[in-house]
């Protein structure tokens, strides 16, 4: 019964984006599955940026921090808050807008997550290993690369075409399963000087890979479609979801 709903899901979602979604300026990641856009940010707005994570990270009395098990992976959710004067120059309209074109639905809540990435013993690289953000739905992130990211530097990496030919590749993936422990096939590895925009389909599998060396700085866009969605979110990380609520 299981495989039968999933099934049943995933044509759903595949009929919405193919007669009411995949438009607008994101729409190439329909075939591309990732988009980079390079100098979207001025390397003065990175390092200052980098700067407040790192003080947000060392601060144990601040309220919107969450850590991984072995250290490696801080998270500063609703990070809008700590940087109100670098929201122009992210241009959050015109991403969640772009973001609303490409899957069909209303952005109705949003939040930033800053996260820094240092190399530890058995860490899983962000995100804590290869997964999709929904076996379903589709979804969009608008990544800003804060600090140079190399293949050392634990880049985000994805599977191309995950996102739109879930039947072909589930005998790999199975339909309705989102955690992955290996991928059945190559990752792309996403390289990029600071101040670069990386936009991803992450129904696709994709994942941070583990870092060896340096630390890797990051500013993500969260778009949910319902106005509870930002709540969830931090409720999820087990910080208090009233922290959501701007």
């Amino acid at each position: 019964m299981n495989d039968i709903v999933n099934y049943a899901k995933t044509a759903a979602a595949s009929a919405w984006m193919r007669f009411f979604a995949a438009r607008g300026e994101f729409s190439e990641l329909k075939e591309k599955t990732a988009i980079l856009q390079l100098s979207s940010l001025s390397k003065a707005a990175c390092q200052e940026m980098i700067a407040r994570i790192d003080a947000a990270a060392e601060d144990r009395a601040h309220s919107r921090v969450w850590r991984d098990d072995v250290a490696s992976d801080t998270r500063i959710l609703g990070f809008e808050r700590d940087i109100p004067d670098f929201l122009s120059e992210l241009e959050i309209e015109r991403c969640i807008l772009a973001i609303d074109a490409y899957t069909g639905r209303k952005t109705k809540s949003w939040f930033l997550m800053a996260n820094r990435v240092v190399p530890k013993d058995r860490n899983l690289g962000s995100g804590g290993g290869l997964h999709r953000d929904s076996p379903f739905s589709h979804q969009v992130k608008c990544i800003w690369y804060l600090s140079d990211v190399t293949t050392e530097n634990g880049p985000f990496q994805y599977i191309p075409d995950t996102h739109f030919n879930l039947f072909k590749t589930r005998a790999d993936y199975p339909l309705g399963k989102s955690r992955f422990n290996s991928a059945a096939h190559d990752l792309v590895e996403v390289t990029a000087e600071a101040g670069s925009l990386l936009i991803c389909d992450t129904k696709c599998i994709h994942g941070g890979k583990p870092i060896q060396t340096g630390a890797r700085y990051a500013v993500t866009l969260y778009t949910l479609p319902t106005v509870e969605g930002a709540r969830s979110i931090f409720k999820g990380s087990g910080l208090d979801p009233d922290l959501a609520v701007r």
